[in-house]
Formats: structure tokens, sequence, C-alpha cells
């Protein structure tokens, strides 16, 4: 009898050994296919794709399936590169080579040989030089209003911007117009009520995980009102972040600049342009709401002569909302105050505060 229960035991468990196995295999991590990045959450979720950067405790990860993912460097549990990537540590190293992130160690591995790094010393990723257009990113928004009947008007604002993101250094560019036009129904006589542009360059070099040196701060600005033709201004300066963690980030520079106005009209026998050295005082703050929205804010004020005006503050402020895609939704309000704004050949003294509130729809890519 004893013989017949044993056999009936052995015939039950070589029938589901295979079930067994299957189920094991299934709860294993997956086969990783070589032309491919792989990134594990905490979650123990697995997602394949492309890594692009990680920055301020952000990585940005572009999913297979699910398109660009930014997702907070808290919750990666572990991730592995198909290729090269580059690293920086806080200590300014910088190191290349295929990434493995893996129970809290990282390893870059050279023509089959590892290194191990200190995990909590990474200050950024970045793709190697191997690959420079994916170190590139940008966004493009939109902001129109058409009325016609009793009042034909029509405004528009564009923004855009490119971002070039390497492991040990930023260079930004960005690009905003604001034009309004007004059409009088009694008379047919089309009247321009707005019109300005404003293009912005920066290039940083983080010199350690606090502290990053602003080698160009570039500035080119024109507003039809304001009476200024164009107005261009060089500096150079040093910031630092005051925070730097997975859902808020405050940074502050500082520099000296130097500017040159432009003036669309003066009064006779005044000079149409004006030089000034200046002192530039800026601060960048961005909060993560949630996994939809962002918060974001930006202010510079630049100290230069009165007859450049003296005090120029520039303010940005406004809500992120991310629709689908790479599409958002962005309400965004400017601020801008000249505090001695310049007379025009009728002495006329533009008005000291603009302001805008913008909502526009942005893609990013």
């Amino acid at each position: 009898m004893n013989k017949y229960i044993l056999s009936l035991v052995i015939f039950v468990f070589l029938l589901l050994t295979p079930y067994t196995a299957q189920a094991t295999e299934d709860t294993h991590q997956p086969s990783f296919k070589q032309e491919f990045d792989w990134l594990k959450l905490t979650s123990d979720e697995w997602l394949k794709g492309d890594i692009v950067s990680m920055y301020d405790e952000v990585l940005e990860f572009e999913s297979d399936n699910l398109d660009l993912q930014i997702i907070d460097w808290e919750d990666v549990l572990e991730l592995r590169s198909k290729g090269k990537l580059s690293i920086r540590l806080v200590d300014g190293t910088i190191a290349e080579g295929q990434l493995v992130i893996s129970d809290g160690k990282l390893i870059l591995v050279n023509n089959g040989i590892g290194k191990n790094f200190a995990l909590s010393e990474l200050l950024s990723i970045a793709s190697s030089s191997e690959k420079e257009r994916d170190l590139w990113s940008g966004y493009l928004n939109l902001g129109a209003n058409f009325r016609r009947g009793n009042t034909i008007q029509f405004d528009y604002t564009v923004g855009a911007g490119v971002q070039r993101r390497s492991s040990s250094s930023r260079f930004k560019v960005d690009y905003t117009a604001n034009y309004s036009k007004f059409e009088d129904q009694e008379t047919n006589v089309q009247s321009v009520t707005a019109n300005s542009t404003r293009l912005t360059s920066t290039y940083d070099w983080f010199f350690s995980q606090k502290i990053f040196l602003r080698a160009m701060d570039f500035e080119y600005f024109s507003d039809e009102f304001l009476n200024v033709d164009y107005r261009l201004s060089y500096g150079i300066g040093v910031g630092y972040h005051l925070i730097d963690s997975s859902r808020t980030s405050w940074d502050v520079n500082a520099g000296p600049s130097y500017q040159k106005t432009l003036f669309n009209n003066v009064s006779e026998g005044e000079s149409n342009s004006e030089t000034s050295p200046g002192l530039v005082l800026g601060t960048d703050f961005s909060y993560e709401i949630s996994n939809e929205i962002d918060y974001e804010a930006s202010y510079q004020v630049t100290f230069v002569n009165e007859a450049s005006g003296e005090y120029l503050h520039h303010f940005e402020t406004g809500l992120e909302i991310e629709l689908s895609s790479g599409f958002d939704l962005d309400l965004t309000l400017y601020i801008d105050r000249t505090e001695t704004p310049h007379p025009d050949e009728h002495d006329n003294i533009p008005e000291q505060n603009d302001y805008r509130f913008v909502v526009s729809l942005g893609y990013d890519f």
C-alpha cells in the first residue's frame, strides 16, 4: 500500500514541476535584449526603451510603449543600459561605459571589465558623445486669440527652446514672441498694440553638486512700445543649488554683465543708443505638484545706468499640465518692469510695467 502512495506522490510531483518552473520563470527578471535600455521601478515594474538623462534627482526615460517618462530617482530600483553612457560624480569625475545599477551598486562596464562607483556620489547621467542627438531636447508653445464681429483682433504668443544636457554641462536657448493687432470697425484702420521678442541663451558648467559656473549669459530683447529697437546683454556668473530634490529645485545666480540698447525714437539731439555695465541677479524655482502638474517660477533683475533703464525686472511663473504624448497645457504669467523707461521723440514716457497672461498648447520633443 505504501508503494502505491509513494508512486502517486512522485507522479503528482512530476506532473506539477513544469508549471512550478513556469511560474518561477514568470516572476523572474526579463531577458535583457541588447537593443533596449531597461528600468525597474521600486514597484517591481520593468520598462524597456532608452535612457535620456538623469539630473536633479530626476530620470528621463523614453519608454518603448509609454513615450517619455519623467521618474523620480528615488523610484528607480535597477537601471541597465544597452550601450555607453556618461556619468558625472559629485567630485567632478566623468566616466563612460555600459551602466548597470542594481542592489544599490553602480557599475560601468568597458570591454567586459566592470568598475564600481559609489551610487551615493552620482550627480548626473547623460548619453555618451557617441550619441550626440540624445543630448538634445526641446519644446514649442503656441497661444493665439482670434476675434471677429464687433471687434476684430488677433493676438499670438510663441515660445520655443532647445537644451543640450551632458553629465558636466547644460546649454539652453529660449525664445518668446508676443504680437497683437486691432482693427477699428468704423475706420478699418489696423493698429498694432503689442510687439515684443526675447531670446535668451545660457551655458552652465557643473562645478560640483551645488555650484555651477554660468560661462555665458546672453539676451536679445525688443519691444516696440517700450521704445526699444533692440537690447543686447552679455554676462557671466556663478550659481548655487539651494534645493535639489526629486520634486523641488531652486537655483540662484549672480554675475556681471554688459548691455547695449538701441532706441526706436529719441528727442532731437539725443543719442539713440546707450551702453552700460550691469549686475544680474536671478533665481529659478520648480516644484512637481503631481505627476501631471509642474509649477515653475523664474525672476531676474539687472542693474544698469539710468539712461539704459536703471532696474530691469523680468518675472515668469505658471503651471505646466501634462496632457498626453508629449503635449502640455501651459498657463503662464509674464511681468516686465523698467524702472526708468526711455522717452520717445515727443517726450512720451512708456509705462513701467507690462503684464501678460498666456494660455498655450505646448509640445516637448
